[in-house]
């Protein structure tokens, strides 16, 4: 890819989509430093920096080869919106008990989730897991535990009353084929051990999300 080429694409997309550049670079979540570099063509972006330049709209086959519109199909675009159930809070630090009232949904629109089956969002709450889960975060969470790795990011459901779930945002460490352990980044929360048997659901955090408010 030619640098100088790139570097002129995407000013022509920044001047679409953005009144100014650091405007744009905001939009990237990257300093204006940072854009400088790029618009300048003295670097090429790493594959997360294109990931966020397609969500804004720009046809990365025109960026990076010339081929196409710039700008991607409304109608494409609107496709990859999918509305996320919010389900609720979940605590980063004791679990809290938690009743769900389904009639009373709230929902946000998010790109690239069309892939997961039945994904949802909770809200963190709690300091455990500073500074990677912060309160108020949105973390997006799919059920997949076949994928789920040692050091991932999880909420926990555990088994309790009917009608009501108690529920933790940790990270996970497989024991042995019947404990788990779940960990807080502040080590002023010390780690659980828990029997498969005594969790309800474990669910994969897949993004979090800290821009939405």
């Amino acid at each position: 890819m030619d640098k100088k080429i790139f570097s002129s694409r995407l000013t022509q997309f920044a001047e679409t989509v953005s009144a100014t550049k650091a405007e744009f670079a905001k939009m990237l979540g990257m300093s204006p430093q940072m854009l400088h570099k790029y618009i300048n063509g003295e670097r090429l972006p790493l594959p997360e920096i294109l990931n966020k330049i397609r969500k804004l709209g720009c046809n990365i086959n025109w960026l990076l080869n010339g081929e196409g519109e710039m700008l991607v199909p409304r109608q494409e675009a609107v496709k990859k919106i999918k509305k996320v159930p919010v389900l609720g809070e979940v605590e980063c630090g004791v679990p809290i008990y938690t009743q769900l009232n389904s009639d009373n949904l709230k929902y946000t629109e998010l790109t690239d989730v069309n892939h997961y089956t039945n994904p949802f969002i909770v809200i963190a709450r709690g300091d455990s897991m500073r500074p990677y889960i912060n309160p108020g975060d949105y973390l997006l969470c799919i059920e997949d535990t076949a994928k789920i790795k040692d050091g991932r990011a999880v909420v926990v459901n555990f088994r309790t009353i009917p009608e009501t779930y108690m529920s933790n945002a940790k990270l996970i460490r497989f024991l042995n084929d019947d404990r788990i352990m779940f960990y807080s980044i502040n080590t002023k929360f010390p780690p659980t051990i828990h029997k498969k048997s005594d969790i309800y659901k474990i669910y994969k955090v897949v993004r979090i999300i800290r821009e939405v408010r």
